[in-house]
C-alpha cells in the first residue's frame, strides 16, 4: 500500500468515527486520563521553562482536547489532523483556535517554527517504515531544545523490530516497544527525559506508555 493509500485510509476510518470517539474521549477513563493529564502538563512545563514565543503543535489531535488542555493552561498551541470530521469538531468546541486538516508526515511548519510537539496516540496508525518520515518531520519543525511528547500503546517483550500489529478499533495501528522507539528517535536527534508505563485500561487491552524527548545531541 503507497504512503497516500495509507493516509487516505486513516482519514477515512476516522471520519467514520469522528462523533463516536469524540463521545469516547469526552467520557474517559478516570486513571488514563489523570496519568496522561500528567504527563501533558509534564511537556507543557517544558515549553514554558524553554521561553519560546512559538506554539506547539498538537500532531493528530483529534476532536482537539489535548490542544484544549494547552491553551487553558498558557500554551500557544494549534492542532492538525487527517480526518476533516475530527478538525470539524474540534472547531465546534474551541472555534478560537486553529485547526488544520494535515498530515503529521508534512506539518506545513517552518524550520525550527515550533516550541514544541504533543503526538498523544496518533502515531500508533503510521506504519513502521514510514516513521522515519514522521520523525525527520518532527525535527525540523521542533526549535533546538524543544520538546516532544508521545505516546503510544506499547509491548513489553520486544520481537526482533521492536514493533507489533495491533488491531485497533478505528483503524490498523501498531504497538511499540518504548526502548525500540526510543531508539528511533535518537537517530533523529531526540534525548529522552522520561517516560511512563501505564498499565492495560482492560483484560484483553494493551498497555500504554508516553516518552517524553527533548530536541537535543540524540545520536544522529
Amino acid at each position: 500500500m503507497s504512503q497516500s493509500e495509507i493516509l487516505q485510509r486513516t482519514r477515512r476510518d476516522y471520519d467514520d468515527v469522528a462523533e463516536l470517539y469524540d463521545d469516547l474521549i469526552r467520557r474517559g477513563d478516570v486513571v488514563t486520563d489523570a496519568l496522561s493529564t500528567a504527563m501533558v502538563d509534564a511537556f507543557a512545563g517544558l515549553v514554558r521553562a524553554g521561553g519560546s514565543n512559538s506554539p506547539v503543535v498538537d500532531a493528530g489531535c483529534g476532536p482537539g482536547q489535548w490542544t484544549d488542555h494547552l491553551d487553558r493552561a498558557g500554551i500557544a498551541a494549534y492542532g492538525v489532523d487527517l480526518s476533516p470530521a475530527m478538525i470539524t469538531i474540534a472547531r465546534r468546541y474551541r472555534p478560537d483556535l486553529r485547526y488544520d486538516v494535515g498530515s503529521m508526515l508534512e506539518l506545513g511548519a517552518a524550520n525550527q517554527s515550533v516550541a514544541g510537539i504533543l503526538a498523544s496516540f496518533s502515531l500508533i496508525h503510521t506504519p513502521p517504515d514510514l516513521l522515519p518520515l514522521a520523525l525527520a518531520e518532527f525535527a525540523r519543525a521542533i526549535e533546538p531544545g524543544g520538546p516532544l511528547l508521545i505516546g503510544v500503546q506499547i509491548i513489553d517483550t520486544a520481537g526482533p523490530d521492536g514493533w507489533a500489529p495491533y488491531d485497533h478499533k478505528a483503524s490498523p495501528a501498531y504497538l511499540w516497544h518504548l526502548d525500540a522507539l526510543v531508539d528511533r528517535l535518537h537517530d533523529h536527534g531526540f534525548d529522552e527525559l522520561g517516560r511512563m508505563r501505564m498499565a492495560p485500561p482492560a483484560p484483553g487491552k494493551p498497555p500504554a506508555g508516553y516518552l517524553l524527548m527533548r530536541q537535543g545531541t540524540g545520536q544522529g
